[in-house]
């Protein structure tokens, strides 16, 4: 390893089953599973999400609050939920449910 490259080899343990079938899908797809792993940690600690509305993607922790609302307000376009139909707005919600799962490991198989 040269100086150059910050890089640690670290010990995880994680289920049999799980590596078995990530190592599958991740070799399926041309992607080292460490990169996997390096991704989720990146957006676990800096989470940046895409706006709904123009596809401009921000930094989650960093985005203000709508008053109105309570969703994040997109430093681009300045949407929010406001803007949206009952009908965005919820399918909106579930997909936020899917994220907020896997980051915090209820996404079952």
């Amino acid at each position: 390893m040269n100086k150059s490259d910050s890089r640690i080899r670290q010990a995880i343990t994680i289920e049999e089953d799980i590596l078995r079938k990530a190592k599958e899908e991740a070799r399926k797809k041309g992607i080292p599973l460490s990169r996997l792993i390096e991704n989720f940690l990146r957006f676990f600690i800096e989470p940046e999400v895409y706006c709904f509305k123009c596809g401009e993607k921000f930094s989650s922790a960093k985005a203000k609050l709508c008053p109105k609302c309570g969703w994040m307000i997109c430093p681009k376009c300045g949407a929010c939920r406001c803007i949206l139909s009952e009908e965005a707005a919820i399918a909106v919600f579930h997909m936020r449910r899917v994220y907020e799962d896997l980051l915090v490991g209820r996404v079952k198989q």
